[in-house]
C-alpha cells in the first residue's frame, strides 16, 4: 500500500477560539491515521529488504543498503494569539544504494512495496553497475539499548494540547513585560519509524520521537526594538512540552528582547571573547564539519593529514556522541545500520579522529563511527554530526568574566557560515554585552565573530564547567537535526565586526 498523505488547514486571519475547532476535527484524531497505516512486524520486512540488497548487487558492486522510513508530523503556528497554520503530514518511502568502487547508485520509491522497492533496487544497481558480484552477509539483530525513549507518542496526542501549549506560550511572552508587542510561536512534533539492512550484514530499527518549540519576540519602547529568539528541541515525546517548559522558554525570548533595548554598538576588532555555556554552535560550524571524513577523504578538509598533532590549546577536548539519550541530534542506529557511539575527536588539544560513514572509513582505512546520516528516504548518507560539544573544562563562569579586564561577553549566538577548506567563518551574535574591568556592562547588537576554526582553536585559555547543549538543524545539501555543545570559555582573541 502506498501512502504519502499531507494536510494542511490555514486559520490566518480567525480568533484562536474560531479556529481551534476547525483544527480539532481535522487533528483531533492523529491515532485514527496511524492505524490506517500499514503496520508490517520488523522481522517481515527484513526479508523483503534481504531481497532488495541482492537485486542491488545483481549487476555487481562492493556494497549495498535499504532504508525505509514512515513518519507522522504536525507543525502549528502561532502568530500574536492568532492561529495562522496547522499541518499535518505522514510520509513513506524507502531508498536503495549501491557502491561500486567510487561510484554510487541511489533510487528512492514513496513505497514499502516490494515490487517498488526491486524496481528502485534496479535502478541504484544500473547507475552504479560494475562487474563481479558479492555476497550478501548475515548476522543476527544487535540488541543495542534505543536512545530516543519517550512516554507520551506525539502522534497519539490530540490537538487540543498542542493548540492549549502554544497558546500558553504567547500569554507568558506577553506577560513578561508591557514591552513585548509581537509573538511567534512555532511548534512541530514527529514521530519518525526507520528500518536499515546493508550487505555487510547490519539490521537497524528504531522509532525517534522528536519535539521543536520556537518563539520569535519584539519589544518596543519609545523608537527602541529589538528582536528575541529561543528554540528548544529534544527527541522526546510530548512529555518534554510541559507546561514549566513552556514557560521557562517563552520567558527567555521574551527577556532577551527586553535586556537588549537598551544596547549600543558592539565595538570592533580583535578582543577577547567569552563565550556563554551553550555556544557550541560556532565550534560546530568552524571545527566540526572540518573533521567529518568526506572532506578528509578529499583532501580537502583543514584537518586532512593531521591525526596525532596539537590542533588546539590542552583544554580542548571535541567530542560528538549520537548516543547520548534523548537529545536533538542523538539515534541508536545511524541511517547505515551502525551504532551510534562516543567519538572522541580532539582530546587535550591532540587530533584523535574523524567522523565517518561507510563509503569514507573504507576509504581512509578508519573505523565506522556512526555519523552516517541523510535527510530522508529520498537521499543517500552523507558524514554529519549527530552531538557535538566540548567538555568541561577546570575554571568556572565568574572567573573567565572577572579575568577578562575588556572584552565580548556573547550570552546567545545566532547563524553562520564557515569556508571547510580554510575554516574562516563568520558568525552573528544575538545576544552580546561587553565586559570592562571583569564585569559584565552594556548589552551591544550588530555584533559578528570572525576568525578562522583550527586558530580559535588554540587560542582558547579558559573553559568553565557549567556546559551547556543547544539544538539546531545541519545543512549540507541535506538538513538533519544537531546539538552543539559547550562550557563557558574564553577566546584571547578573535575578530569582532561591530559599529563602533
Amino acid at each position: 500500500m502506498k501512502r504519502r498523505e499531507f494536510i494542511k488547514v490555514t486559520a490566518a486571519g480567525s480568533a484562536l477560539g474560531l479556529a481551534s475547532p476547525l483544527i480539532l476535527d481535522v487533528l483531533g484524531r492523529p491515532g485514527a491515521f496511524a492505524r490506517e497505516m500499514t503496520r508490517a512486524s520488523g522481522e517481515g520486512l527484513r526479508e523483503v529488504m534481504k531481497k532488495v540488497v541482492a537485486r542491488a548487487l545483481a549487476n555487481g558492486g562492493q556494497y549495498a543498503d535499504v532504508y525505509l522510513e514512515e513518519v507522522l508530523r504536525t507543525g502549528i503556528t502561532l502568530v500574536d494569539g492568532t492561529v495562522e497554520s496547522v499541518e499535518y503530514g505522514i510520509y513513506r518511502g524507502g531508498g536503495v544504494r549501491v557502491i561500486s568502487d567510487r561510484k554510487t547508485g541511489y533510487s528512492y520509491c514513496d513505497s514499502w512495496e516490494e515490487d517498488d522497492l526491486m524496481a528502485a533496487a534496479g535502478v541504484a544497481s544500473r547507475i552504479a553497475s560494475a562487474g563481479a558480484s558479492v555476497e550478501v552477509k548475515s548476522r543476527d539483530p544487535r540488541n543495542i539499548p534505543t536512545v530516543t525513549g519517550y512516554r507520551l507518542a506525539p502522534d497519539e496526542i490530540p490537538a487540543g494540547e498542542k493548540v492549549e501549549a502554544v497558546t500558553y506560550a504567547d500569554k507568558v511572552a506577553r506577560a513578561y513585560d508591557a514591552a513585548i508587542t509581537q509573538v511567534k510561536v512555532n511548534y512541530s512534533d514527529e514521530m519518525k519509524r526507520t528500518f536499515v539492512i546493508n550487505s555487510d550484514g547490519a539490521w537497524g530499527e528504531q522509532e525517534i520521537p522528536l519535539i521543536w518549540v520556537s518563539l520569535d519576540t519584539l519589544a518596543k519602547r519609545g523608537d527602541k526594538r529589538h528582536p528575541g529568539y529561543v528554540r528548544r528541541s529534544e527527541k522526546r515525546g510530548f512529555e518534554y512540552a510541559s507546561m514549566d517548559f513552556i514557560k521557562a522558554t517563552a520567558t527567555e525570548a521574551a527577556r532577551q528582547a527586553v535586556d537588549m533595548l537598551d544596547s549600543v554598538d558592539a565595538p570592533s576588532g580583535e578582543i577577547p571573547v567569552v563565550i556563554g555555556s551553550g555556544g557550541g554552535v560556532v565550534f560546530h560550524e568552524a571545527v566540526g564539519h572540518g573533521l567529518e571524513a568526506d572532506g578528509v577523504a578529499k583532501g580537502t578538509s583543514f584537518f586532512t593529514g593531521l591525526l596525532g598533532t596539537r590542533v588546539g590549546s590542552d583544554l580542548v577536548t571535541v567530542v560528538d556522541d549520537g548516543s547520548i539519550p534523548n537529545y536533538r541530534g542523538s539515534y541508536t542506529y545511524d541511517d547505515e545500520g551502525t551504532p551510534s557511539k562516543e567519538n572522541v575527536l580532539i582530546e587535550d588539544g591532540i587530533l584523535r579522529g574523524y567522523m565517518t560513514d561507510i563509503l569514507n572509513a573504507g576509504r581512509l582505512k578508519l573505523e565506522l563511527t556512526g555519523n552516517g546520516r541523510r535527510e530522508s528516504y529520498k537521499y543517500f548518507p552523507l558524514v554529519r554530526m549527530s552531538n557535538t560539544f566540548i567538555r568541561p573544562g577546570p575554571h568556572s563562569h565568574d572567573e573567565i568574566v572577572a579575568a577578562t579586564e575588556r572584552g565580548l561577553y556573547a550570552r546567545n549566538l545566532g547563524g553562520g557560515e564557515v569556508d571547510t577548506t580554510t575554516g574562516n567563518f563568520t558568525f552573528g551574535v544575538r545576544e552580546a554585552y561587553l565586559i570592562e574591568n571583569g564585569k559584565i556592562t552594556s548589552p551591544v547588537r550588530g555584533a559578528t565573530l570572525m576568525g578562522n576554526g583550527p586558530e580559535i582553536l588554540k587560542r582558547i585559555d579558559m573553559v568553565a564547567g557549567d556546559q551547556a547543549f543547544w539544538p539546531g538543524t545541519c545543512g549540507k545539501g541535506q538538513w538533519v537535526p544537531v546539538t552543539s555543545g559547550a562550557p563557558t570559555l574564553r577566546i584571547a582573541g578573535i575578530g569582532v565586526g561591530g559599529r563602533a
